[in-house]
């Protein structure tokens, strides 16, 4: 048997490493991108497989009940209902170099799992932080789809495919009057929670079951004082088992997600189900093989670590956003 090249040794010596690190590590880094990490916990869904796009199939009407009796006739007429939102596939990729003077400086069995950890460590970081910012952005380019095309802050959009401005299901719902969690314009009913209470009951009403309010630390920071300044704080917070853990209260059953990367100003209210992440079961955060980058004159090897991800929905109605909410 012919002996190991130094990257069959690497991928092997990473493979060992990668089982033994891999869920404590990646249960913590996620958790520091509180929006992937809230959709994460909530069910990223796995795709196998089916071309350059994903097919989402959506209902864009009901078909017509009729009510009879006896031997009345009944319609014929055939309905279709569905319509279908086709999502390109996106990926993004992140080098891992390893030199070969580093293998041979860091051969001992501790050494060479302290350092594939590190390397795993910071490809893995690197990756979510660019896939969360992107899901709290707008897609340019080749990125995924992000919070601001799908609940988009006019409510319309061609997403997926289809044009909002034809197809009026396709709309999300908005809120867009400026807000405060500092002022009461109702007694003991801070301005902030009311426009919350609207744009919630507005997605609510088409369905949506908006579990999870993603926003900036200021206005969930605002919300907290808001709550406190009335006695809530301590009750509300002592049973909090969110993203953010104890940090901030949930809102009318909804999970409240502060995130460094979400746009100011801004709150998204989410239904997660109508909502879904979707990841690339080949794509799925994984390593390549190392290969030998001798042929272009260095002596290391180079993998990297892919994932295809993007952010779909079967439903815009049911998810929207207030785009002038201040905090403090």
């Amino acid at each position: 048997m012919a002996p190991q090249t130094t990257s069959e040794v690497w991928d092997s010596r990473w493979s060992s490493t990668r089982r033994t690190v891999e869920p404590k590590v990646i249960d913590n880094i996620f958790e520091a991108y509180k929006a992937l990490a809230m959709h994460r916990k909530r069910g990223m869904q796995m795709v196998d497989g089916g071309g350059k796009e994903i097919q989402v199939i959506l209902e864009s009407s009901t078909g017509t009940a009729e009510a009879f009796d006896g031997y009345d006739p009944l319609s014929k007429s055939p309905v279709d209902p569905f319509e279908s939102a086709f999502y390109k596939r996106r990926y993004y990729a992140v080098p891992i170099v390893l030199d070969d003077t580093t293998n041979w400086e860091n051969s001992g069995e501790e050494q060479v799992f302290d350092l594939l950890e590190a390397l795993g460590s910071n490809a893995l970081n690197s990756l979510l932080k660019a896939i969360n910012e992107d899901l709290l952005g707008a897609q340019t380019g080749k990125t995924m789809l992000g919070y601001q095309d799908i609940i988009a802050d006019a409510g319309t959009g061609t997403v997926g495919g289809i044009n909002s401005s034809t197809s009026s299901f396709w709309q999300n719902q908005k809120y867009t009057t400026a807000k405060t969690f500092t002022t009461q314009g109702t007694t003991n009913v801070f301005d902030g929670m009311l426009a919350w209470n609207t744009i919630m009951d507005d997605c609510r009403k088409q369905g949506g079951k908006n579990n999870a309010i993603v926003t900036t630390y200021s206005v969930a920071a605002a919300y907290r004082t808001a709550l406190s300044s009335q006695g809530y704080g301590e009750v509300r917070l002592s049973n909090v088992t969110g993203i953010n853990g104890p940090e901030f209260p949930s809102y009318m059953g909804a999970e409240l997600v502060a995130d460094n990367d979400c746009a100011s100003i801004h709150s998204y209210h989410i239904d997660t189900d109508a909502l879904k992440l979707r990841v690339m079961k080949q794509a799925n955060f994984k390593k390549t093989p190392f290969v030998s980058l001798q042929s272009n004159g260095q002596l290391a090897q180079l993998a990297y670590m892919v994932a295809g991800v993007q952010l779909t929905t079967n439903n815009r109605r049911r998810s929207g956003v207030a785009t002038q909410i201040t905090g403090i």
